[in-house]
């Protein structure tokens, strides 16, 4: 949790588990992958299956907030902008649905690459591993 806590990009699992290895080096990717759906499935993180293939983690913080995606060097960024609420009212003012929760994702360049400040590649992404090796 202490990964996960202060660090507004949303690792990969693959990001998750390199970290974690420096401390635990036996720790296998299948135990990360599980204790993970356990703290997604309990509450405690959520999960990003943005369109990249790869899901992405973060705390599940009690306040609703949006997310920008980076174009260039993916990264997802928790935005510091109020939920609109007036948007789920009016989504079941229109519809009669009942609405639970609502995401909204913002795509572009983040200020970093769009000002050319660092070079930009995928964003916490450790190498690939070999097949067979956890």
């Amino acid at each position: 949790m202490n990964l996960l806590k202060g660090n507004p990009i949303h690792p990969t699992v693959d990001w998750i588990h390199a970290q974690l290895r420096r401390d635990h080096p036996r720790l296998s990717l299948a135990t990360t992958y599980r204790t993970l759906r356990t703290l997604v499935a309990e509450g405690t993180l959520c999960e990003l299956p943005f369109g990249t293939g790869e899901s992405r983690f973060g705390l599940n913080l009690e306040h609703k907030h949006y997310h920008f995606i980076c174009d260039k060097c993916q990264r997802i960024l928790d935005l510091p902008i109020p939920a609109n609420n007036r948007l789920e009212r009016l989504v079941q003012a229109e519809t009669g649905h009942q609405v639970r929760r609502h995401t909204v994702e913002f795509y572009g360049l983040c200020w970093e690459c769009a000002a050319g400040l660092v070079p930009c590649t995928p964003a916490l992404r450790p190498p690939r591993r070999k097949e067979g090796v956890e």
